[in-house]
């Protein structure tokens, strides 16, 4: 992926798009923590919905949170998309 890929504008994802998203991957997505937020970056990057740098930034402050790595990088980006009802 080129520079320019990883610097792009996210594009627009409704609310119900990410939570359907989230109910899959919760459901089906096998490998715990680490293994779900891979599948988020391997999923989320390439649609656009979130760019490298805010995967990498949510990540961060997911390792720092308290609880389970997978749910708080999945709230970090539902806020960074549509705020607290987002989160």
């Amino acid at each position: 992926m080129s520079q320019t890929d990883n610097n792009s504008t996210p594009s627009s994802v409704g609310l119900w798009e990410l939570v359907r998203y989230f109910l899959r991957l919760g459901s089906l997505g096998f490998g715990g923590p680490i293994a779900l937020a891979g599948y988020m970056q391997r999923d989320l990057v390439p649609r656009r919905w979130i760019t490298t740098e805010e995967y990498k930034e949510g990540l961060a402050f997911a390792q720092m949170m308290p609880g389970p790595l997978a749910a708080q990088l999945a709230m970090w980006i539902g806020f960074i998309r549509h705020g607290v009802v987002g989160a």
